[in-house]
């Protein structure tokens, strides 16, 4: 019986390993997405007083790359580089006073179903600018390295299983070879 524990703790360990590598890297791919919007929000306040910005508008997408909405006091847009269906997307309220309040603040946000954002607020004068980039990128990355390490595991597991197998073989030749000696009366 301790030795089923003892393999049982070992698959527990391996499974832990791989989960935790996961998580890890689930997360910092996360985290890396804000990295454009943050940046590009941060380059937006700086130029807050001067033009507005001008850009073309582009069409909400899950392949939209890092776009910039500007909010005045009254929490309507100010100006914007994306629109999702023809008019400037609505970001919650609740973001926009995070911002207000705290300086910025980084959400997921999902203005409709299958379209998810990584979005950065930051406080500006007169308002608040809004940076965001879609996850589908990080989200493709995210499921390459979940089957990946999936794979990793079910592997560590079919050879843990083998290394069992074999031990407990192993066990048995010798447990049998000893009974055989005992009935024979050789030591």
């Amino acid at each position: 019986m301790h030795r089923i524990i003892g393999w049982l703790a070992a698959t527990i360990i391996i499974t832990l390993i791989f989960g935790s590598v996961y998580v890890t890297l689930q997360q910092f791919g996360r985290h890396s997405a804000n990295a454009a919007p943050a940046a590009a929000a941060a380059a937006q306040v700086q130029r807050m007083g001067s033009e507005p910005t001008t850009e073309p508008r582009l069409e909400l997408t899950a392949d939209s790359g890092v776009f910039i909405i500007v909010f005045g006091a009254d929490n309507k847009p100010t100006s914007t580089t994306v629109s999702l269906h023809g008019a400037p997307p609505d970001i919650p309220a609740g973001v926009l006073e995070t911002a207000r309040t705290l300086g910025s603040d980084a959400v997921t946000w999902q203005p409709e179903p299958g379209l998810r954002m990584a979005v950065v607020a930051r406080q500006a004068p007169g308002g608040v600018v809004v940076a965001g980039q879609s996850l589908t990128p990080f989200e493709d990355s995210d499921r390459t390295s979940q089957l990946l390490l999936a794979a990793g595991w079910l592997g560590s597991l079919v050879v843990l299983a083998g290394a069992y197998a074999a031990t407990a073989l192993a066990r048995r030749r010798r447990d049998g070879v000893n009974t055989a000696a005992l009935k024979e009366g050789t030591p």
